[in-house]
C-alpha cells in the first residue's frame, strides 16, 4: 500500500486563519492543545498544522460515529427486550387465565 500525498485547496475564513496562526504560535492554548495531540512537528509548517487539525477532526468524527453506532445497538436491544418482556407477560396472563 502506498501513502500517496495529495494537496487540496482548502477555503478558510479569517477566523480559521487566525486559529491556524494561533495553533502554530508557541505559548498559545491552541498550540499547546495541538502539540499535546500530535506532537511538536504538527506546528512545524502550515501544511503540517492543517494535517494535524484534519486528523484530529477525523478522530472526533470516528468517535461520534462509534457513539452513534452504540446508541443504535442500545435502541435495538431495548426494542428486543421490551418485546421479550411483553411476550413473557402475555404467556403468564394466559397461564393464569387457564388456572
Amino acid at each position: 500500500m502506498t501513502n500517496e500525498v495529495h494537496r487540496k485547496t482548502v477555503p478558510l475564513t479569517q477566523n480559521e486563519l487566525d486559529a491556524l496562526a494561533s495553533a502554530r504560535t508557541a505559548g498559545t492554548a491552541l498550540h499547546k492543545a495541538l502539540t499535546d495531540y500530535a506532537g511538536l512537528t504538527a506546528a512545524r509548517s502550515v501544511a503540517s498544522t492543517l494535517h494535524a487539525i484534519f486528523a484530529l477532526g477525523l478522530a472526533e468524527l470516528d468517535r461520534r460515529a462509534l457513539a452513534h453506532g452504540y446508541d443504535e445497538l442500545a435502541a435495538e436491544d431495548d426494542v428486543e427486550r421490551h418485546a421479550y418482556i411483553a411476550s413473557v407477560r402475555s404467556r403468564r396472563r394466559d397461564y393464569l387465565d387457564e388456572s
